[in-house]
């Protein structure tokens, strides 16, 4: 059954437009039952789940209207929201997320548009670029934190700091001497 928009006629029999009505009742229910709670139901017209075909575009949006939205972003699809008065689109999601405990590099994504990385490297030396990091963002901060040798006793020091932060990259530079010459290191980056 399909839905038939050209009825009832002022010409239509009853008996006729009937059918016709009912059929039509029956194609309203079954399509807005996709994705939604059936009507006749406590939750009714409440949503199941949201599917969003993609916009070629970011849609316009007035002065008391908001947009969330899909659009490709490398031919993946990914959610945005669009504040009123058009003004500049923040993507909600990023094409990938990488978590995994076990990787010596993760990755997550924040809203607006930042991407936070995390990552352990053991054995770093002195002046070791670490990078490109994946996926490409510019860093605008990175923060290090070095683990500690034999010899450091209690004292808890970091003894490596971030420089030459260059798009996807940054340099670890010890400061002092250290015993031995390679540090474990952790590391948070932010880019954008």
């Amino acid at each position: 059954m399909s839905y038939n928009p050209n009825i009832p006629q002022s010409t239509s029999k009853r008996a006729i437009s009937q059918r016709q009505i009912l059929a039509n009742y029956q194609a309203i229910f079954n399509t807005f039952a996709e994705n939604h709670a059936a009507l006749g139901t406590a939750n009714q017209g409440r949503h199941n789940v949201l599917i969003l075909r993609s916009q070629g575009s970011d849609p316009a949006t007035g002065a008391t209207q908001t947009a969330l939205y899909n659009k490709l972003v490398a031919s993946v699809p990914n959610l945005f929201f669009r504040p009123n008065s058009s003004q500049t689109p923040i993507q909600l999601t990023y094409p990938s997320i990488s978590t995994s405990p076990s990787a010596t590099s993760q990755y997550s994504f924040v809203a607006g548009p930042f991407i936070v990385y995390g990552g352990r490297v053991n054995g770093v030396t002195n002046g070791q670029v670490i990078g490109p990091l994946s996926p490409g963002a510019n860093l605008r901060y990175v923060g290090i934190a070095t683990e500690r040798g034999p010899s450091d006793l209690d004292i808890d020091l970091n003894y490596a700091i971030p420089t030459n932060i260059s798009g996807t990259s940054f340099t670890v530079r010890f400061q002092g001497t250290i015993t031995p010459a390679t540090r474990n290191i952790t590391y948070l980056a932010i880019g954008q």
